[in-house]
C-alpha cells in the first residue's frame, strides 16, 4: 500500500508543478474529505470540500485570490495509505498585494484504487486571514 500511496503522491505533485490542476484534480476520489481550516469568512477558497467538482472550484477561487510563487515540497512520509507532505508556501494576494509566507503540512490518505480520499491542508491560516483583508 505505501508503494500505491507514494506513486499516487509523485503524480499529483508531478502534475501540480506543471501547472495541470485539471488532471491533479482527476487523481481525487470522487467523494473526499478535504479542507483548508482557517477564516472561511475572509478567504473564499479555504474551507472543506467533498467532491472533484468542490475541488476544481477551490483551484479557481485560488487563482482569482492570489500570485503563487513558491510551492515547495520538501519532505514527503508515507505510511500505508497515509501521507504526510511538509514543505513552505509563498504567495501573494492579489486584492492587497500582501505576501503569504508559510510552512505547510498536508495530510493525505489514498484509497485501494490509488485515488486521494483525504487532504488536509494545514498553514499559518492567521497570516492568510491578515493578507487577505485590507
Amino acid at each position: 500500500m505505501s508503494e500505491r500511496t507514494r506513486a499516487t503522491l509523485d503524480e499529483f505533485f508531478r502534475r501540480m508543478s506543471t501547472g495541470d490542476r485539471n488532471s491533479a484534480t482527476e487523481l481525487f476520489a470522487e467523494v473526499v474529505r478535504w479542507d483548508i481550516p482557517g477564516a472561511t469568512d475572509l478567504v473564499p477558497w479555504i474551507g472543506p470540500r467533498r467532491n472533484r467538482a468542490e475541488i476544481h472550484e477551490f483551484y479557481d477561487l485560488l487563482d482569482k485570490g492570489l500570485i503563487p510563487d513558491r510551492f515547495d515540497v520538501e519532505r514527503v512520509l508515507v505510511d500505508g495509505p497515509h501521507a504526510v507532505a511538509i514543505g513552505r508556501l509563498r504567495s501573494t494576494i492579489r486584492a492587497t498585494g500582501k505576501v503569504i509566507d508559510s510552512p505547510f503540512t498536508i495530510q493525505f490518505e489514498v484509497d485501494d484504487d490509488g485515488l486521494i480520499t483525504k487532504y488536509l491542508l494545514l498553514e499559518d491560516s492567521w497570516h492568510v486571514a491578515n493578507a487577505v483583508h485590507p
